[in-house]
Formats: C-alpha cells, structure tokens, sequence
C-alpha cells in the first residue's frame, strides 16, 4: 500500500479499503466525507497501557462511600459469564458480566441495556472503565464504558491483546453505527498512510513551535510512547492546539471577510442636527450613564458614517440597554424613517412597546405593535400603518417576518435576543428592506471571547454600569428543610405593601426530567395554603397569549400581590413594586438564567431579596450568592455546561468545531482575530481562498451570522 499515491486531505474517504456501503453511509451521516474529515474527528479517550490495573489487585483498592468523584479505573479481561435479569421493583432489565483476566474477575451490570446480553459472547475481550464500587459479593463497576477489543474465537482475543497494543497509548473513537472503534483505528491507519502534507496555510506568527497539519494529526491518532496521557485526554497538546488553531483562523478569517465586505457597502446615512439632539433628549426620562452615553455614541457614529452598521449591544440586567435602543430607533424615526424591534416572545414584545409608549408620551400614537395572535382586523389596520410610513416605531415578534408585511423606510432592525433568531428570518428582514442598520441586543452577557463567535462581525458595545437607583439585591440559597424562611420573607414584604414572584421549573411533575418534581401546580396548593385569601396570578408557555398577558398585566398593575411562574417571566417583566423572588428547585436553572430571573426584582427603590431553594448543594449556585457580576456568572455558566447548553439551542449559530474550544481556547480565537485582520489587508491568494472555502462548509461557518 506505501507505493500508491499520496492523496490529498480533500480526497473522498471511499478510496479507503474495507468501506462496504453501510461504513460509507455510516460516515456520510456523520458529516465525514473526505480524508481530512475523518482525521480531524479525533478520539475521544487515550487508554495508557501501564494504567490497566489487573483485576487481582483491585481488592486491595479500598473505597471511599459517597465520594462522587471516585478515580476512574481501566481493566481488561475476557467475558466470561453473561447474565440477564430484571429488577424486583422497578423490573428494569439488568445485565450482569463477569470479566476475567486470568489474576482475578470483576462484575459489571448495566442497567436497561438489555441489548448487551445478545451481543456479548463468552470469551469476547473487553476494556472497560469507569469508577470502582463495593458490591455485595465484592468490586464491581457499574454502568462503565465498554470497548470491544476482539470478537471471541477470531484470534485476537488472547494473549497481550494481538494488534490492539502495538503503542503505549490505545486511542478510542466513538462508535458510528456499523463501524467501530478498531474499525475506525484501521482506516485511520490507511489514512495516515496514504495522506499528503497539505499546504501550510496558517500565518508564521500563529503556527511557530507547533508541528505541522499532518504531523499533529499522527500524534493524536498514534501518539507516541513519551507523549502526557493527561494532556492527550484533556486535549491541550500542541498537536491539539495546532489544529484548533487552523479552525478558530478559518472562522476568524471569514468574519474578517464579511465584514470587510460590509464596509464596502452603502448604508442609509441618518444626519444628526441640534433639533434632533434637542429631541432625543426630550424623550429622556433621566441623565444617561457614561456607559450608555457611550455606547450611544459608537451607535451614532455607525448611522453617520455611510456604512451598515452591525453592532451588538450587551450589558447586565438594568443597565439600561432598551433606552440605548429606543434612542436608536428614535434617531431613524425622527428623520423620516421607519425602526423596528424584534422580540422573541410575545411578553417581552409587550413590554417593550409599553415602555416605548411611556417614552413616547404624546407621540405614542407613532408606535405600532404587531403579534401573531392579533385579530385579522387589527392585523390588517397594522400592517396598513406600517406600509404608509403612519408607525414609526415597530415592535413585534415573528410576525415581523410574514410575507404580508411591507414597510415604507425602514432603516433600523434592533433585535433582541439575537441567537433566538434564526439566520434565515434575519435574511427574510433583510430582503423585505434594502440593507437596513442593525442592532443586536443581548440580555444574556456574554464573555468577549464567545460573543465575537456567536454573533459574527458584530463591532461590541457594552453597558457596564448600573443606572442611579439600582440596589444590589440580597441572595441567599435554601435548602428545603430551610424553605419556610423564604415564605416568612414573602409575607413581610406583602404586608408592607409589596408584590413577590415564585418561580417553579415544570408545569407537569414529568417535564424534562425522571426527576420527580415540585412543579407549578403543586407550588400554587402551597402558595394558597400557606398565604389564605392572597391575590394571586399564574402564569406558563401553555396559557394562550391573551390570557397570559391580562394576568401578567394584573401584576404589573399591582392587582395582584403575588406572581406564580414559570420562566416566561425571565426577561421583559418590569414591576418595581416587586421586592422578593422564589425560585423552586433552583438546581434545574442555569447561572445565567438564574442571573435573569433576579433582575426581575431590584428595580424600584426598596431593598429586594432573591431566594433559591435546592434540595441539591452545589457549589455553582453558590456562585450567584457571591456575586451580581452578569459576567463573572455567565464565564462560570459557560465553563460549567458548555455554549450549546449556555444557550439552550444549537440553532444559536455557533460554529461546529471539532477540536477548538470556545471557552478554553479564548486566547487563541484572539490571536487569530488579529492575524486574520492582517491577511485580509494584504489580500489571499486563490489557494488560500481555495481553503477557506473547504474549511468554512466542514465547519458549517457559512451558517454563523
């Protein structure tokens, strides 16, 4: 095989010997087409050869009971017994191996995989790892990670485990349908083999010390005897850095592309004169902070300059982003134009054009707000407004997007929640209207490093002050045996006059979770119970819009003392009357979440309280306890669970890296950033935009905003 020809990268991994066509689909299916595809999905565990322990020594292992982070242990054995049963209670099907290596045995179960007792044989060879338990009869491990490594009777099932350890390190790929782990090691092997050095693309200054493309691709599929097993399976070699460096560089390179393009476009020019300044400041409900007076500024210079603005405004809870916003939006409005703002949910798009009447005052009868649900008629009558230029000012959700919808001069798009969004209704807003400027709000603060990922060729505006009157709010975590002291503080702050939320994480005691749960109708017996006569309201995302919104708006109003929800109320509910939240079962919350959830009380002048009770003692809600910093939090939130979980979607258009790390890897996204900015001044050549090309559609880049 070493006298065929080296193949490029870019090659079609069919040339691979032993892919019948349920491999090939198998691959195709996982997004691997080419040989530079399959090498770059690396493994995902390195098993150290001297890190086995023999089954023999792991009585002498003692065991820690109730230590959750026990060491996990690696064993290798042959099967030999393979038992199916059920449990007596919840009859869940339980399959019980014994594994033997020839100093000891060692049980394993699994619990409802009732597929492993058909596919496993006797005399089959097998590693395993996971954490080591005292069961009643001795060690055992319970729901370990298997690995297959060699089927019995086929010659590879004895000795020191034939071809299997060939190096000190036994990579470990995840299983694609037919295709697995030793399967995917083989054509791996080939590739290797048969692979061309490609061309080296990233900049000097970004590539000095680490090896080479292809030489980081044979250390992390073959490493060698002296390689850190620690470092191989955190993932932070150089060879790992390598190659997370060539897809942060290929991203950054096409951000830096669009927006070199944008700044080749015209953008409708908003002039600025004395009357208008005298104008916008008679909408002012009080003195600007620095931060907005800022942040205002960076917006009017990109509406003066002739070119589209792209710009995302980010700030904590409170800092005043919606009146940065409205100024926006007043400055194309006041000179003839038309602004609009997209809200992702229904309440917050009421809440918006609420505050934005209160702004308006008089002119209030320029606003229009447009929502699915309306009436035909009002419908209609809006869209009929909008059209003539008669709405200025637009608020709305989706139903901005329809088709039917046509606008007279519309020259701002202020979206709020952006990665709710998705890129193709954000094209959908661009095609009805030219090229209008863009406003991205962000009520979730997000680390620089994520936010330039996220939201594209965004320029950043942040608000990182608190206007005059916002008090720091009191934190404290519960435990349920503790809960009363929260309904204790509730009924307090009613009897002195003002309005609480609670907050319940399900509607149904089933939702989401096998988790048995308080959920919001079990909260509202409680509330009832233990407040007799209180007037309460509920809300969730099952009630029909009109209905949530008459209750919402009996709360606002101070009808009613107290407000039951789910997390509908996270953003856009503004009631400063309210000075105390409960939050049920705060475990099932993200930090940021968390983080929005408190900002809802706080915004009046009296001391508010923020409680979360959890059955669960964890040290990331102890987090909020220490600190009201938005961004602290969501850098801890982001470390914690990751951005996809951070965001709730994968729909939020971030790229699909294979090696990079967008939170791990924060200094070298911005070393790219600045070598990108370099290469696009200089110019590409056609092989390096040859690259790019391939890079963008294996990442899915082109999906990014």
């Amino acid at each position: 095989m070493s006298s065929l020809a080296p193949l490029p990268l870019s090659t079609q991994v069919t040339v691979l010997r032993g892919l019948g066509p349920a491999r090939a689909a198998a691959l195709q299916e996982a997004g691997i087409h080419t040989l530079g595809d399959l090498l770059m999905h690396l493994p995902y565990r390195y098993v150290d050869r001297g890190s086995i322990v023999p089954l023999g020594e792991l009585e002498m292992r003692g065991f820690e009971p109730g230590l959750e982070d026990r060491e996990i242990i690696t064993v290798l054995g042959q099967v030999h017994d393979v038992r199916q049963t059920l449990t007596r209670i919840q009859r869940m099907a339980l399959t019980e191996v014994l594994l033997n290596d020839g100093t000891g045995t060692l049980k394993l179960v699994f619990f409802n995989q009732p597929y492993l007792g058909r596919s496993l044989k006797i005399g089959d060879r097998l590693l395993a790892f996971g954490p080591l338990l005292e069961g009643r009869h001795g060690s055992e491990m319970r729901g370990p990670q298997i690995e297959m490594m060699g089927r019995a009777g086929n010659g590879n099932s004895k000795g020191d485990g034939g071809e299997i350890w060939v190096r000190r390190f036994l990579p470990l790929y995840r299983k694609m349908g037919p295709i697995s782990s030793l399967v995917r090691k083989k054509l791996v092997e080939e590739a290797l083999l048969r692979a061309h050095p490609p061309e080296e693309w990233l900049p000097p200054e970004l590539c000095k010390h680490l090896p080479d493309t292809l030489s980081a691709l044979r250390l992390l599929h073959q490493p060698p005897d002296e390689s850190d097993g620690r470092l191989l399976n955190l993932r932070e070699t150089p060879a790992h850095e390598r190659l997370a460096m060539e897809e942060l560089f290929a991203f950054a390179l096409g951000v830096e592309l669009r927006r070199a393009g944008r700044m080749k476009r015209r953008g409708m020019v908003v002039r600025t004169t004395p009357d208008l300044r005298e104008r916008l400041k008679s909408f002012l409900p009080f003195h600007l902070t620095a931060a907005q007076r800022k942040a205002f500024k960076e917006i009017v210079d990109d509406l003066t300059s002739g070119h589209v603005m792209h710009r995302l405004l980010q700030g904590d809870v409170g800092s005043g982003k919606t009146l940065v916003a409205f100024l926006s939006m007043a400055m194309v409005a006041e000179t003839g134009g038309q602004g609009v703002l997209l809200a992702p949910t229904e309440v917050l798009a009421r809440q918006h054009a609420s505050t934005f009447q209160r702004l308006l005052g008089d002119e209030a009868h320029r606003l229009q707000l447009l929502l699915g649900p309306m009436k035909a008629a009002e419908k209609r009558e809006a869209m009929a407004r909008i059209a003539s230029g008669e709405a200025r000012y637009l608020v709305g959700t989706h139903a901005l997007f329809q088709e039917a919808v046509k606008f007279s001069d519309l020259r701002l798009v202020v979206v709020d929640e952006q990665h709710r969004f998705g890129v193709k209704q954000r094209e959908a807003l661009k095609q009805k209207s030219g090229d209008p400027h863009w406003l991205v709000m962000s009520a979730t603060p997000i680390p620089r490093s994520l936010a330039l990922s996220l939201f594209g060729d965004l320029d950043q505006s942040v608000l990182d002050e608190l206007p005059p009157g916002r008090q720091p709010v009191s934190t404290r975590l519960l435990d349920t045996d503790s809960s009363e002291r929260a309904w204790t503080l509730i009924e307090k702050e009613l009897r002195s006059g003002r309005q609480a939320f609670v907050v319940s994480p399900a509607i149904d005691p089933t939702d989401e979770t096998k988790v048995k749960l308080r959920d919001i109708q079990a909260m509202e017996s409680l509330i009832r119970a233990r407040f007799p006569g209180l007037d309460l309201e509920v809300v969730h995302g099952r009630l029909k819009p009109d209905d949530m919104a008459a209750r919402m708006n009996r709360f606002v109003r101070g009808d009613a003392k107290l407000l039951l929800a789910t997390t509908v109320i996270e953003v856009g509910v503004d009631v400063p009357n309210a000075t105390v939240m409960v939050v049920d079962h705060a475990e099932r919350f993200g930090l940021s979440q968390l983080h929005q959830l408190r900002g809802r009380v706080g915004r009046g002048v009296d001391h508010s309280f923020f409680m979360m009770i959890s059955g669960v003692e964890t040290e990331r809600l102890h987090a909020l306890v220490e600190t009201q910093d938005g961004f602290k939090i969501a850098q801890k939130d982001l470390e914690i669970r990751g951005p996809g979980e951070f965001f709730g979607t994968r729909q939020a258009g971030l790229p699909q890296f294979q090696v990079a790390d967008l939170v791990r890897d924060r200094k070298l996204l911005q070393n790219c950033r600045e070598a990108a900015a370099k290469a696009v001044a200089e110019g590409l050549n056609e092989a390096q935009k040859d690259w790019l090309q391939r890079e963008q559609e294996r990442l899915k880049l082109a999906e990014v905003s």
